[in-house]
């Protein structure tokens, strides 16, 4: 097998090795493969969850440089029994599924390089420096200033609902799958956050994200929250005074995490800090600039097409704009 054969292969063979299919060896299910060190050769496994796995064999002098894991990534040095011997392998291990495509990246370059002659600890080291940012899982990685904005724009939301009423909380529907922020029976809204004054082009998610729920209504909430250092509205502060009005805040505990906030406090959740410039309301109706289902001659999207995320001008949707006692209003009937 060639080293190209044996890279392209990487995910099939662990796909062998969960169906219980072609182990041999060790104590663990693996699978040789032609790259070598002077100890043997490296191996593929899986670990006792079915997680890819990649083993290093070890000779008896090596001593491998000691390399920090990861939230995605396990590293250390296992010793498994082979034919009554007892072997050492540095033990990569693969903790995130949703990371063991770039995880396979990472076992193909280690290959590539102790191959060309690298040393173990220099062909892992080297290669884990090169894909360190590409193996911290989603929810571990610090947010980006937009989708701060976008969560703190919700809970200044949250947080006036909640001054009404310590059970509207369970109004707040987007961390939960719903295709909109807030929801009481059919009645919607989405809140949208610019960075920016004068900042009018928003981000749609998806051909039903503005359209309205069956019989009901919805409207857009859009705020312009200005980026402040040290300013008043952050995660930590506008999520601690939520969880102090509601009814049961482990319940929305459950939703913060949903949003992929798993703490208020966390630093990265709080790098970015803001104050409100601007707030606007609108009506979604037949008026307002939108890609929906109900927009085609059918009502049905054509054949083919999946969904699509696209970007409106609500300068284009001056004439749906509604007052701010409409809005509170609104909050009012989600509070009731």
């Amino acid at each position: 097998m060639s080293d190209d054969s044996a890279m392209g292969s990487v995910t099939r063979q662990w796909n062998v090795l969960r169906a219980g299919g072609g182990a041999e060896g060790l104590e663990v299910a693996s699978l040789p493969l032609e790259a070598r060190t002077p100890a043997g050769p490296i191996r593929l496994a899986v670990g006792p969850n079915g997680e890819g796995r990649l083993l290093v064999p070890l000779s008896p002098g090596d001593r491998p440089q000691v390399m920090e894991s990861g939230p995605a990534l396990r590293i250390s040095v296992s010793t498994f029994t082979h034919k009554g011997l007892a072997s050492r392998f540095l033990d990569l291990m693969c903790l995130s599924t949703e990371l063991e495509a770039v995880f396979a990246d990472v076992v193909d370059e280690i290959l590539v390089r102790i191959a060309a002659g690298a040393g173990i600890s220099e062909a892992v080291t080297e290669t884990i420096d090169d894909f360190r940012a590409l193996l911290v899982p989603q929810s571990h990685r610090e947010p980006e200033r937009n989708r701060v904005a976008g969560l703190v724009a919700e809970l200044i939301v949250l947080n006036q609902l909640l001054d009404l009423s310590s059970a509207a909380w369970r109004t707040w529907r987007g961390p939960a799958g719903d295709r909109h922020d807030f929801r009481i029976r059919d009645t919607s809204l989405e809140v949208k956050a610019s960075l920016r004054a004068g900042a009018s082009v928003v981000t749609i998610n998806g051909l039903e994200q503005l359209e309205p729920p069956a019989g009901g209504s919805l409207h857009l909430l859009h705020m312009v929250l200005e980026p402040v250092d040290g300013g008043l509205l952050n995660v930590s502060a506008l999520g601690g005074q939520a969880l102090a009005k509601a009814d049961e805040p482990s319940g929305l505990r459950e939703l913060l995490m949903g949003a992929g906030c798993d703490d208020v406090d966390d630093q990265g959740w709080n790098r970015h800090s803001f104050r409100l410039d601007a707030e606007q309301l609108y009506d979604v109706s037949s008026d307002f600039p939108r890609i929906a289902s109900s927009r085609f001659s059918d009502g049905k999207i054509p054949a083919g097409v999946v969904d699509a995320t696209y970007q409106i001008d609500l300068g284009f949707a001056e004439g749906c704009g509604v007052t701010a006692a409409k809005f509170d209003e609104l909050l009012r009937e989600f509070a009731s």
